[in-house]
């Protein structure tokens, strides 16, 4: 293992007992060997301490599991101690899609010329399988929408110390409102075509449940950091049908999930 690594692969855990390993697994077994993995860990009761203690020395692992304020406090915890060029978050329901993905990624991002590598990742949905989400390669619909998907980003170091860390306010949109602020500040951008990892169907913000929270966090970043009166004018335009749209969309799936329990209790 050389003394610095390029990849450093930050993951947020909170009694994911059922599922980290796998995330685990998917870091340890890569053939690029020059990265560490960063477990910040909740301050798990469910057993997912004694998974990640048998992984302890078997390669770049560090791990640290106390009380944090939310998955924007222990991915910043992980900043601080991290050495590597890029930084890339697969949380403890996500998984990097093969074991030669970061060889396969290293040479595109050796030369260090992008802040952001934006790439395609797949979403692991119980009813669908395996859905290719790809991040949107329009730059300026990031005033409307986040446009990147975490899993697929690997951010440079530099770019944390130009705009800040994650804003632990947010409990939801902490990505949206980091990379919003990315390029507010001229981030360099690539995109690329091949899918680097899994993300799982239980992330937070792929609870129906959590679909007003998240609309209100979006809402509140845009107006945190958007500073052009035109693109404000513009995003209470979008909000206006986007919204209710979400929320309709929400409601509904939620009565049709009722109504298929009721009758399969028939």
């Amino acid at each position: 293992m050389q003394r610095f690594p390029f990849f450093t692969i930050i993951t947020a855990s909170l009694n994911n007992k059922a599922s980290i390993k796998k995330t685990i697994e998917s870091v340890k077994n890569q053939s690029f060997q020059r990265l560490e993995h960063i477990i910040i860990d909740g301050g798990s009761t469910d057993g997912t301490l004694n998974i990640i203690r048998q992984y302890e020395n078997t390669y770049n692992l560090s791990w640290i599991s106390e009380p944090d304020q939310g998955i924007a406090d222990a991915l910043n915890k992980a900043l601080k101690i991290s050495r590597g060029r890029y930084v890339l978050v697969i949380h403890a329901d996500d998984q990097l899609l093969t074991k030669n993905v970061l060889e396969r990624v290293y040479p595109i991002l050796r030369g260090e010329k992008a802040d952001i590598y934006s790439f395609p990742i797949f979403l692991d949905h119980k009813q669908k399988g395996g859905i290719l989400k790809k991040p949107i390669r329009m730059l300026w619909w990031n005033h409307f929408k986040l446009i990147f998907l975490h899993q697929g980003c690997f951010v440079h170091k530099r770019l944390f110390k130009k705009i800040g860390d994650f804003d632990c306010s947010y409990k939801i949109a902490m990505d949206y409102d980091l990379f919003y602020r990315a390029l507010l500040h001229g981030a360099k951008v690539k995109f690329l075509d091949f899918p680097i990892a899994i993300m799982g169907g239980k992330g937070i913000s792929t609870i129906e449940d959590s679909i007003p929270n998240r609309l209100s966090e979006e809402r509140r970043v845009q107006l945190s950091n958007e500073i052009n009166m035109i693109w404000r004018i513009l995003q209470i335009a979008f909000r206006s049908l986007y919204e209710p749209y979400k929320l309709f969309l929400a409601q509904n799936r939620f009565q049709l999930y009722l109504t298929i329990l009721v009758i399969a209790k028939l």
